[in-house]
């Protein structure tokens, strides 16, 4: 398992810095790129699926056939937006990880790009509107999206299993003793596709779970409904409903991901709220920051970077032999740590 002593050692930055980085701290002047390296340094690192497989060598005739072939990658967050989310950039590492372990040359670019006009198929990370979308598959009919949730048809997704996720995390602070457990999270409407009211699986599946159990009370029910799920965003609401509580505060908060989850706990500190002491907190995603905050965040694990690389392989299947359309949702994993403590009031 990395250490910040690691990262900082392949970033070629300070341990103070590096800490301060994954940990959102908005005080920190330093370059974007210096960011950059140290994002993906952490994600790099605690992705370990290729250290055992690196000396490897396939010698299959198809990843020869494979090594001349070009593959679109196209995302949805790039540059500087995939700081404030760090999951797609968690599955755009594993992508590019398995594109190389099976030989095929991933190229970044736009619709509009020459340079993707050889492409024997497309990756495509995030969700990206209808419009885009035509653009995408008149590159190649072989498009595999990851992370979306529009009914594609004739196309493969692959997604996280999310409904899973919200419930594994409910569960574990309902064990822990807690009923007065908050929700706060965003959605982004311009780009999802649902009937109900709220559109998210995270959203609906704490909604449903607390009505359940007759614990759903809207008083800790914080979500802005077309919002990005930023660690600024997390600060805003949590401040919003700290105001809102007063003394009648919930003793556990789950946030939609792990970034809303920083700005969560950055406003109970700065408010002096421990965590967990007085309010346990749990986040969704499992990426590489959140064991290195304080507390070390409790967090559903999303296998984002098993989704670039089974986005990936679905790719390849699909180039070599076309079938129908495949919806392929990747379970997910409860991970403990100490942001989330046995209920005391």
């Amino acid at each position: 398992m990395a250490t910040i002593s690691d990262i900082a050692e392949q970033a070629n930055v300070s341990i103070a810095t590096v800490s301060r980085i994954l940990n959102y701290d908005a005080s920190l002047s330093v370059t974007e790129a210096t960011k950059r390296k140290v994002f993906e340094t952490a994600e790099a690192l605690n992705y370990t699926k290729y250290k055992t497989k690196k000396h490897q060598k396939r010698k299959s005739s198809k990843r020869t056939k494979a090594a001349e072939k070009n593959i679109a990658l196209f995302q949805w967050r790039q540059g500087d937006e995939e700081f404030d989310d760090l999951y797609y950039m968690s599955i755009r590492i594993g992508a590019e990880k398995a594109a190389q372990q099976l030989g095929y040359n991933l190229i970044k670019g736009d619709t509009e790009s020459d340079a993707l006009k050889s492409v024997v198929g497309s990756i495509c990370i995030g969700k990206f509107d209808e419009q885009t979308i035509k653009k995408i598959v008149k590159l190649s009919d072989n498009a595999v999206f990851i992370g979306t949730n529009f009914p594609l048809q004739n196309f493969d997704t692959i997604n996280s299993d999310y409904e899973q996720a919200a419930e594994l995390a409910i569960e574990h602070l309902i064990q822990l003793g807690h009923q007065k457990i908050a929700f706060i999270g965003a959605e982004e409407h311009d780009n999802l596709h649902g009937y109900r009211e709220y559109r998210t699986p995270v959203v609906n599946t704490y909604r449903d779970i607390m009505r359940h159990y007759q614990l759903l009370d809207e008083q800790y029910f914080f979500v802005d409904t077309n919002a990005r799920l930023t660690v600024g965003l997390g600060e805003k609401l949590t401040k919003q409903a700290l105001a809102s509580w007063g003394d009648n505060l919930p003793t556990a908060i789950l946030a939609a991901n792990d970034a809303m989850a920083i700005g969560v706990m950055n406003e109970l500190a700065a408010q002096e709220i421990k965590v967990p002491e007085t309010i346990s907190v749990v986040g969704i995603n499992d990426l590489s920051f959140a064991r290195y905050l304080n507390p070390p965040l409790t967090t559903v694990k999303t296998f984002t970077e098993e989704m670039g690389e089974v986005g990936i392989a679905t790719l390849q299947k699909r180039i070599e032999n076309p079938s129908i359309a495949q919806r392929i949702v990747l379970s997910t994993e409860l991970v403990i740590r100490q942001s989330t403590t046995k209920c005391h009031r």
